[in-house]
């Protein structure tokens, strides 16, 4: 359980309003009995998850991020299929892929990965795979997953939109009955 003088954070993209708007209709559409949605407020494009970070090392991390992003210019990224992770075999999370400009995305966590190192506990030890969570697998019989996830992969989801990602974001995740309330604690520009 974390103290006082720490926070939950972590480091990501944030999803244009319209593209999100889209995502509900995906999200209504689907109807997969035992997926909890996420809700559209904790949506996002995870960089980086840091984990429980002391509240003193904000700053350097807002640095950090900074000299990650220098040199970085937006990107143009697109909403488009959809899976699910482990396996489709036992799904825990659904979630929708992000296309575009893949490459320099990477670069980009790759660099906030090694200038973030040092400040955070947590390590990835996952290859990035850009997505955003869209759901969560919940209270369903093991006997029953694979079928949903076998519907996961036969849902027919296109290309959702596409936006300009211009702001990394630093952000503080606190766990509530009513689920994560997530605020930004800093927002550095690509440009």
């Amino acid at each position: 359980m974390p103290g006082q003088d720490t926070i939950r954070a972590f480091i990501c993209i944030s999803v244009a309003p319209a593209l999100l708007d889209e995502l509900e209709k995906v999200q209504r559409r689907l109807k997969l009995d035992g997926v909890r949605w996420t809700k559209r407020d904790q949506i996002h494009l995870t960089l980086k998850f840091l984990g429980d970070i002391p509240a003193s090392v904000v700053a350097d991390l807002e640095q950090a991020i900074r000299r990650a992003c220098q040199g970085g210019k937006p990107l143009r990224l697109t909403l488009q299929g959809m899976g699910c992770f482990p396996t489709p075999q036992r799904p825990s999370v659904v979630w929708l892929g992000v296309g575009g400009d893949v490459d320099a995305l990477a670069a980009l966590q790759l660099a906030i990965e090694k200038k973030t190192g040092g400040l955070s506990e947590h390590s990835e030890k996952r290859e990035f795979h850009p997505h955003l969570t869209i759901g969560r697998v919940k209270n369903v019989p093991f006997r029953e997953l694979q079928r949903l996830g076998e519907r996961v992969l036969g849902a027919e989801v296109g290309m959702l939109g596409e936006w300009t990602a211009a702001e990394v974001h630093l952000m503080k995740s606190e766990l509530l009955p009513e689920g994560a309330k997530h605020t930004a604690l800093a927002s550095v520009r690509l440009e």
